[in-house]
C-alpha cells in the first residue's frame, strides 16, 4: 500500500492497490463541496454537476489510472492532466457556484483565503499561473524527477487541481463582480489561457525520440513502444484538450449571443 501514486519501477500488475492519500483528498473535496451546496445549490442538476467533478478527481488519481500515469504511460499522464485541470475544476465550481458567491458576499472576501483568491483569481493572473503550472509540470526534468516520489507526484497533481480551479474561477464564479469581463472577454481568456497546453501537445507529436525517461524506461505493460506512447499522449493533449476548450467556448458563445439579443 502507498500513500500516493508514484513511479515504482515494478512490473505492472492489474492487482488492486490502495492509495489512502487519494481517498483522503477525495473525502476532503466531498466534505467541502457538501458544505458549500448544503443550502445554496440552485437545483439538483447543478448539485449533481459538482459531484461528477468529485468523481472525476477520484477516477483520475486513484487506481488504475493514477499509477499508470505516475510511472508507466505518458498517454495516461496526459489524460490525467485533462481530467484534473480542465474537466473536474469547472464541474466543481459550477456545482458550488451559489455557495461560493454566498460565502464571498457574506464576509469571505475579507478572509485571508478570500484575499488570496481575489488576487490570484484575477483573469490575467489566473491565466499566467495556469500556463506556468502547465508548462512546469510537463518539463521532462520535473516529471522524471518528481514522479518517482509520492510527495513529488502529489505536488504535481495538487498543482494541476489548484491551477485548474484558479483558471476556471473567473469564468464560472461571478465573485468578485467584473463588469468588464463579459462574454467576449471570457472567450478570449479561455482561448489564450489554454494555448500552452497545445504547444506541449505539438512538441510531443513532433519528437523523434521519447520525451520522458520515466516512461521510456518503465517496465513494459502494453504492446506500444515508448515513441507510440508519447505520440498518443500528444494526440490526447491536442485533440481531447482542444475538444474540451472549444466545446466550452461554443456553449459560451451561443449563450452570450442569446443574452446579447435579449437584453
Amino acid at each position: 500500500m502507498q500513500f500516493w501514486c508514484s513511479a515504482s519501477g515494478k512490473a505492472w500488475t492489474w492487482a488492486f492497490t490502495a492509495y489512502p492519500g487519494v481517498w483522503a483528498l477525495v473525502a476532503l473535496l466531498a466534505f467541502t463541496y457538501a458544505r458549500l451546496v448544503r443550502h445554496d445549490a440552485p437545483d439538483a442538476r447543478h448539485r449533481a454537476t459538482g459531484w461528477i467533478g468529485v468523481l472525476t478527481i477520484w477516477l483520475a488519481l486513484d487506481w488504475p489510472l493514477g499509477p499508470l500515469a505516475a510511472g508507466y504511460l505518458a498517454s495516461a499522464h496526459a489524460l490525467q492532466f485533462l481530467l484534473v485541470a480542465l474537466i473536474a475544476p469547472p464541474l466543481l465550481l459550477l456545482g458550488a457556484r451559489a455557495g461560493l458567491v454566498t460565502w464571498w458576499t457574506t464576509g469571505g472576501e475579507r478572509t485571508t483565503l478570500g484575499r488570496v483568491v481575489g488576487t490570484l483569481g484575477k483573469p490575467l493572473v489566473a491565466a499566467i499561473l495556469f500556463n506556468f503550472v502547465t508548462i512546469a509540470t510537463h518539463v521532462p526534468a520535473v516529471v522524471d524527477g518528481w514522479m518517482t516520489s509520492q510527495l513529488g507526484a502529489f505536488a504535481i497533481d495538487a498543482c494541476w487541481l489548484a491551477g485548474g480551479l484558479l483558471f476556471w474561477w473567473p469564468i464560472v464564479v461571478p465573485a468578485p463582480e467584473r463588469p468588464w469581463f463579459g462574454g467576449g472577454a471570457k472567450l478570449l481568456y479561455l482561448f489564450l489561457g489554454t494555448v500552452f497546453h497545445t504547444g506541449i501537445a505539438i512538441a510531443m507529436l513532433m519528437r523523434d525520440y521519447p520525451m520522458y525517461a520515466i516512461y521510456e524506461l518503465a517496465p513494459p505493460m502494453s504492446g506500444m513502444s515508448a515513441m507510440d506512447d508519447i505520440k498518443i499522449a500528444g494526440g490526447i493533449m491536442e485533440l481531447a484538450g482542444s475538444a474540451i476548450v472549444f466545446g466550452v467556448m461554443t456553449v459560451m458563445f451561443f449563450r452570450w449571443s442569446r443574452e446579447a439579443g435579449n437584453p
